[in-house]
């Protein structure tokens, strides 16, 4: 089974569409694989998990927890998919992980 259209996988680049300033996106590419290091890098979200923090890419304007950002933003943003070697496709790593101890893969 092959991906969902539209979709994509952690292993390609992304252009971040971060907001910065007055409508500019900061526009540095990154791997899928890297996007918790670049946010926090990049755009300072950083501290406790439990530490409330906006989405701004594209304007989102979402308020989080730190600790799920990332996954807002692999799983709505970026429409990052994760493939079981079964062949079911999950939107959420998580569900991949939770899916694969049930199912003994």
């Amino acid at each position: 089974m092959s991906m969902p259209p539209g979709t994509h996988t952690l292993d390609e680049m992304f252009l971040c569409l971060w907001d910065v300033a007055q409508g500019l996106h900061c526009d540095a590419l990154i791997h899928g694989n890297e996007l918790s290091t670049h946010l926090r890098e990049a755009h300072g979200i950083h501290g406790p998990d439990n530490r409330r923090v906006f989405c701004l890419w594209e304007s989102c304007n979402r308020e989080f927890n730190k600790e799920s950002l990332a996954r807002h933003v692999e799983e709505i943003h970026l429409r990052i998919a994760y493939k079981c070697d079964c062949g079911r496709i999950f939107s959420r790593r998580d569900t991949l992980n939770r899916h694969k101890r049930n199912e003994q893969h």
